[in-house]
């Protein structure tokens, strides 16, 4: 996760995860594509205002353009129906394999923004604080999931040292499955050697579920003002786009 310094930020993360989620059941439970474009519209709204300038925005949506692509032509040359528009060789396009195409499509695109604005405004810390105090998210789990969380850069760090070393070393693979096992093998290694080392730092001072937090996140009347504006324009938009 990437925290911005938006309004968005200081959203409690329950509260902005279980309004995200409630819009993807509405995009779920829909089947016309007026009503998706709308909610597609309203994600696209808060990816907007995730706090990233427009290049870094472009740049990490171009390969969710693609699969937006993708998805969209799987669906549309190989979909079935009855009023026929276009055929070339096993692909065919029809009037309603197309309508489904662009639901499937801009439904996912629409779940790819969504997703890109919690990722975009929460801090992990907190949003597994989060977790704790308003979901009752067991102790053991949430902070199991922290050090996930945490383990994201340092595998990346550590893939990148090893594709260095590789290069230094001119090691090179003639398959592409052989390289994958030369960086996961190493990779995996020094995981389970700092997974371990997690397990006893945290044995030598004594984790155990009955703990003080230092910050206890709190549900604020901004938070419900989030919840109830965003969950009744998007419940609008299903009931009346």
């Amino acid at each position: 996760m990437q925290e911005n310094d938006t309004p968005l930020t200081r959203i409690n993360p329950a509260v902005k995860l279980g309004t995200l989620l409630y819009v993807m059941v509405l995009l779920i439970t829909t089947s016309s594509l007026q009503v998706t474009l709308a909610l597609s519209v309203l994600a696209a709204v808060g990816v907007c205002s995730s706090g990233w300038r427009l290049p870094t925005l472009l740049l990490r949506l171009a390969p969710y353009g693609l699969l937006f692509l993708l998805t969209f032509w799987m669906m549309a040359a190989f979909g079935k129906g009855s009023t026929e528009l276009w055929t070339f060789g096993w692909f065919r396009i029809t009037e309603e394999s197309l309508d489904h195409a662009w639901l499937i499509a801009t439904r996912m695109l629409a779940f790819v923004f969504l997703s890109l604005t919690f990722v975009a405004t929460t801090d992990p810390t907190r949003f597994v604080m989060s977790l704790i105090h308003q979901c009752r998210l067991p102790v053991r789990l949430a902070y199991g999931f922290l050090a996930g969380l945490r383990f994201i850069p340092i595998f990346r760090q550590a893939i990148r040292a090893i594709r260095q070393a590789r290069r230094v070393r001119r090691q090179r693979s003639i398959w592409p499955w052989q390289t994958f096992f030369d960086i996961s093998l190493p990779l995996f290694t020094t995981s389970i050697i700092r997974s371990e080392q997690i397990a006893i730092a945290m044995e030598a001072r004594q984790f155990q579920t009955n703990r003080t937090y230092y910050v206890r996140p709190i549900v604020t009347r901004f938070d419900l003002l989030f919840f109830g504006l965003v969950s009744s324009i998007a419940t609008s938009l299903r009931l009346f786009a």
